[in-house]
């Protein structure tokens, strides 16, 4: 009775000895699994991160090109009002120094411009190109809207 008692006690050991090892190696199996999982959600920020600031930057090559086209259109309207009379020249002047501002607080927006997620940068860009449009179309008809106005 004793000897059967001790071979029962020492199975029961060693199968709660073998139990807890296949348990050991599974949780290990979810840990390795988890952190593979992790590391390609990681490489796929970083790869995710690197074409967003790819497209930042190229977008604030195309926002620069039409700012300084801007500025451009800018200088040739303050060249055609300088032939005005003084009540139409100092009307259109205080209009250009707006559209002057307008433009310089467009190219601070996307100069300091830092990128945080996707969706932030859609929104940003989609409002920026907004205001980009606005003050191209009010350049483009910078005499048809100021004539128009002031009479």
């Amino acid at each position: 009775m004793k000897h059967s008692l001790f071979i029962i006690t020492t199975m029961a050991l060693i199968s709660a000895f073998v139990i807890q090892g296949c348990d050991r190696s599974s949780n290990q199996m979810e840990g390795t699994e988890t952190s593979v999982i992790e590391a390609e959600r990681d490489r796929d920020v970083e790869i995710s991160s690197s074409d967003l600031q790819a497209e930042v930057r190229v977008y604030r090559q195309e926002a620069g090109n039409k700012i300084m086209k801007n500025n451009r259109t800018i200088a040739d309207i303050k060249r055609e009002i300088e032939s005005k009379d003084s009540d139409v020249r100092d009307a259109h002047t205080v209009r250009v120094e707006e559209l002057e501002r307008t433009n310089r607080d467009l190219k601070r927006q996307i100069d300091n411009y830092s990128h945080t997620t996707q969706n932030h940068w859609n929104e940003f860009k989609s409002d920026f190109r907004t205001a980009m449009d606005d003050l191209g179309n009010s350049l483009d008809d910078f005499f048809t809207t100021t004539t128009t106005s002031s009479n």
